[in-house]
């Protein structure tokens, strides 16, 4: 159920569907995905979709090879996924909305 996803990430020709439980593969495009649920998921990356009731924090962090940036803490996984500084504001204020 789509109440149940966490994100949508797009990898090569194929789109990962990550709940807490399980990840999915679907074929597709997160355009598509957008347009149809965009008041449910934010774009966070031009390769990622995150459910807005799962968003729990923006970090900076490091990274050795891109350097300085953002990423979103979900609850039910691990895993923060990385932010752009084009999505920037528009993940902060959906923060604050939340």
């Amino acid at each position: 159920p789509l109440a149940e996803v966490l994100y949508f990430k797009a990898e090569l020709k194929y789109i990962t569907v990550r709940t807490t439980a399980k990840t999915h593969i679907l074929d597709g495009a997160l355009s598509e995905l957008e347009e149809k649920y965009g008041d449910r998921f934010l774009r966070i990356h031009r390769n990622a979709l995150v459910a807005r009731r799962a968003v729990r924090a923006i970090e900076k962090y490091e990274d050795p090879e891109e350097g300085e940036g953002w990423a979103v803490r979900l609850s039910g996984v691990e895993e923060m996924l990385t932010v752009s500084r084009r999505q920037l504001a528009a993940v902060r204020e959906a923060i604050a909305a939340n």
